[in-house]
């Protein structure tokens, strides 16, 4: 009888093991998940001339918050509380580069249509979901999708303004600048990820917490 503590001692116990300990970087990502939601939502409902575009911008945006959500229940060890919350498919990077590409390639190229051979680009999802390769190979295969997708990304914009007549060019420049740092923005953070995965790895066996990794990975 002596080894068990009191009702109410229990009752502190069990309610003590199911609080939250949310911190001011918990709230940043909980404010940037409804954010980058209702954003995501905007983009993919509302009627406008670059909708079909938009919607591949929405996907890229849904699937970064997807993965914040899967960090913040990390850092907030929602699985012990919920348990089948990690069977929840909830990381597509590898989608990521793909759904950057046909954004560009939709502004750029508005009567392209999506076909049934571009589903091809989003098949590395498949090593992803089933956690066929190592997580460092991953992150590693994750950084050249990203880096790749981006140049023919950029690719696809000069090829725009070669076929542009000379009188338009300078409009058409000054149209998607915007598009352009914010690719190369993008890229920057993708290297500075790769740069601290591989710190990481090699310097501190894989012991960095999920903070590091967080401001480095793109359109976070």
């Amino acid at each position: 009888m002596g080894r068990y503590p009191p009702p109410e001692q229990e009752r502190k116990l069990n309610l003590n093991s199911y609080t939250f300990h949310i911190n001011l970087y918990d709230l940043a990502f909980l404010g940037a998940i409804f954010t980058g939601l209702t954003f995501a939502l905007l983009l993919y409902f509302t009627k406008t001339v670059n909708r079909s575009a938009n919607r591949f911008l929405a996907l890229a945006l849904v699937t970064m918050v997807l993965w914040m959500m899967r960090i913040l229940a990390i850092d907030l060890k929602l699985e012990t509380y919920l348990p089948w919350w990690n069977r929840l498919p909830m990381q597509f990077l590898l989608a990521l580069g793909p759904l950057v590409y046909f954004y560009v390639l939709k502004i750029t190229r508005p009567a392209y249509q999506f076909r049934r051979k571009d589903l091809l680009h989003f098949s590395p999802l498949v090593l992803e979901q089933l956690a066929l390769v190592p997580l460092p190979l991953l992150q590693l295969l994750i950084f050249i999708s990203g880096i790749t997708y981006l140049y023919f990304s950029d690719k696809l914009i000069r090829n725009f303004y070669r076929r542009l007549q000379p009188v338009l060019m300078d409009r058409s420049l000054l149209e998607f600048r915007w598009l352009r740092r914010l690719l190369g923005t993008t890229a920057l953070l993708w290297v500075l990820w790769l740069f601290c995965g591989v710190i990481d790895y090699f310097g501190y066996r894989n012991q960095l917490g999920i903070h590091v990794y967080t401001p480095f990975i793109p359109f976070s």
